[in-house]
């Protein structure tokens, strides 16, 4: 089982029939759609979904635009939306939403992540990445298993604080680091990564186009980030842009 975002873009539509606008594309893509397993298939289930200071930025012009998705303009009965913050909603016209602001939101924080992580490699020892000690059980997995590597690449002093200020809510460290190693991530180009954030900042993992078609960075590996940011880009001012959680 598995999440993950997808990006929906549908033709000019009223906020309060987004939902069914929504159901309709994606239900070609229902796991159970058929008796079999449906072989385009990509989620059993979804929600439009945005947090506050991860949702779409709107233009300051057009704050309050009833075209916007947000908890007033979409009826409950159709969808559980959230209050957001200002300036933020769950998506809408293209031409409404900030798409350079929610880019320059990624590049502010995987900056602040970096400076973080810069503070605690400088109160710690130097920590290996957990490849290194995948590799040492690899070369002996009767003498040294792999929980033992897992194990004692967690007990670095460094990657302990990135673990418990990931738990303690710490705003640039964030819980994602409890699955993946920060050793490893950080030790990439910082230019490297921060490009990564900013081309993830406004396109999901999936993105279904105006046409209905499906495309994901499984499908695409090679060049998907940089499509989907042109795509929307270039949609016309009217095309509705959201998010859904997806789970499949």
């Amino acid at each position: 089982m598995t999440k993950f975002f997808a990006t929906v873009c549908l033709p000019p539509t009223a906020a309060r029939k987004v939902p069914q606008a929504v159901a309709a594309v994606m239900a070609p893509y229902d796991i159970n759609l058929t008796e079999d397993w449906n072989p385009v298939g990509q989620w059993d289930r979804w929600a439009i979904h945005a947090s506050a200071g991860n949702a779409y930025l709107v233009l300051p012009p057009h704050d309050g635009d009833r075209r916007l998705v947000t908890a007033s303009t979409v009826p409950r009965r159709k969808a559980e939306l959230d209050v957001l913050g200002p300036l933020e909603c769950y998506g809408g016209p293209r031409g409404l939403l900030d798409f350079d602001g929610m880019r320059s939101r990624a590049a502010r924080r995987h900056d602040a992540r970096l400076a973080a992580w810069n503070e605690l490699t400088a109160a710690h020892p130097a920590a290996s990445p957990l490849a290194d000690f995948v590799a040492r059980h690899e070369a002996d997995p009767a003498g040294y298993s792999l929980a033992d590597a897992k194990k004692e690449h967690l007990i670095q002093p460094l990657v302990q604080d990135v673990a418990q200020r990931a738990v303690a809510g710490d705003p640039h460290l964030d819980m994602s680091f409890l699955l993946n190693d920060p050793v490893a991530y950080f030790g990439q180009e910082p230019e490297e990564t921060r490009l990564s954030s900013v081309q993830c900042a406004v396109p999901g993992f999936a993105l279904i186009t105006l046409d209905g078609s499906w495309t994901d960075a499984d499908v695409d590996a090679d060049g998907y980030w940089g499509r989907a940011n042109r795509y929307l880009n270039n949609l016309d001012a009217e095309a509705v842009v959201l998010d859904l959680l997806c789970h499949c």
